[in-house]
């Protein structure tokens, strides 16, 4: 178990989110048919990666959001996290050379290829930073382990707030990473 500043690992998380959100930046500049390009058969593309990211966050954030917004202020800045929040967390996040473990993707966060206004999905995703942001500094007063948060792909295995708003951080910085590394078969 790992123990954190409440503090510290929520501005940590904020400073990741902002960074994830600028990183989306050079996705804007691409064309339609840029963010639609397939590198391989089975293999997704820019849009399809965010349209994952918009599936994905929609589901925490809706889970998130009323349990933080009703939740009481605790005084307490430690946090630990627990030995299974760790590991999933440690099984998500991209590994210091880049390379993340393969996992497959549920069936409900599977995305589907939009046929109109391609770019929407990218502001979409943007929009979705800004909640997550939002429920960051609302959680700096909260008690990240006493919030329990289902966890969408196994419903009765519940983490801490704290673990999910980790977890859910390193899901996005893992597919922006694919998402860049698409960008130069696309040029």
């Amino acid at each position: 178990m790992a123990v954190y500043s409440r503090q510290g690992l929520i501005t940590e998380l904020l400073d990741r989110t902002e960074l994830i959100k600028a990183g989306t930046q050079i996705f804007l500049r691409l064309t339609d048919d840029q963010l639609n390009f397939t590198p391989a058969p089975g293999k997704w593309c820019i849009i399809e990666v965010f349209g994952h990211l918009n599936l994905a966050n929609d589901i925490y954030i809706r889970s998130i959001l009323p349990r933080v917004t009703l939740a009481q202020d605790t005084p307490s800045d430690e946090y630990r996290s627990s030995w299974l929040g760790d590991w999933a967390y440690e099984k998500i996040i991209p590994r210091p050379d880049g390379s993340v473990l393969k996992m497959k993707t549920a069936k409900s966060v599977t995305p589907v290829r939009p046929k109109e206004d391609i770019k929407e999905v990218l502001y979409s995703f943007q929009r979705k930073c800004d909640a997550m942001d939002d429920i960051l500094r609302h959680s700096a007063t909260k008690d990240l382990r006493r919030i329990r948060i289902p966890f969408h792909f196994v419903p009765f295995l519940h983490f801490g707030l704290g673990e999910t708003l980790r977890f859910l951080i390193a899901h996005n910085e893992r597919h922006l990473l694919q998402a860049q590394r698409l960008v130069p078969a696309i040029s």
